[in-house]
């Protein structure tokens, strides 16, 4: 049971409100700030690879993703609980794998926070999901991993097709032109004003 403060909101609800709130700043000011650790355009080309990767999972698990009006148990979902997060991760860490040159640190720094980062949501979402889905999630989570994908689909996953409608639906094309500005952004960035010896 999460510990509440003296207003009767828990402390988890707090922390998560004040993620939410900084979610924007604080993602432009690591983005600015990975910006400047970008030195090197080979690195640039072996993390973009990885970025679109990720990029890729998070559209699939999109296409398939009804949030809350129904259970969820086909395509990525029927091999891993989390695919969104688990495409998001590998966005990052091809970002951070841009920045290799200036030290393995921060590739190192990211992997360790995002797991932090992805713990406390998942744990808030499984527990909504419990409620919502009840008891047909709990035997889902019995069988599928919540990070580690499997070979082996779930025994109960529908054979589903991806559909470019739910991908709208979740705003995950938003995303992905979001993403691909930023690597936009990285490139010339990079590749102008920070190794213009590689033109």
């Amino acid at each position: 049971m999460a510990q509440e403060t003296a207003s009767g909101i828990s402390i988890e609800e707090r922390v998560h409100g004040a993620m939410t709130w900084w979610r924007v700043p604080l993602m432009t000011i690591a983005f600015v700030g990975v910006l400047g650790l970008i030195n090197d355009m080979k690195m640039f080309w072996y993390g973009l690879p990885v970025v679109v990767i990720g990029e890729l999972i998070q559209m699939w698990a999109t296409s398939h993703l009804h949030k809350d009006t129904k259970f969820t148990i086909s395509g990525p979902y029927s091999h891993v609980r989390n695919p969104m997060y688990f495409g998001r991760f590998f966005v990052g860490l091809g970002v951070f794998v841009m920045t290799w040159s200036a030290g393995p640190y921060y590739l190192i720094g990211y992997v360790v926070l995002y797991m932090i980062y992805g713990n406390l949501r998942v744990k808030r979402e499984e527990r909504r999901l419990r409620e919502i889905f009840a008891p047909h999630y709990q035997e889902y989570c019995s069988e599928i991993r919540r990070w580690i994908p499997r070979l082996k689909p779930y025994s109960k996953s529908e054979n589903r097709r991806a559909k470019w409608s739910q991908v709208r639906a979740n705003h995950e094309q938003i995303v992905a032109l979001g993403i691909a500005i930023v690597m936009v952004l990285i490139y010339v960035y990079a590749k102008i004003l920070k190794c213009p010896w590689y033109w």
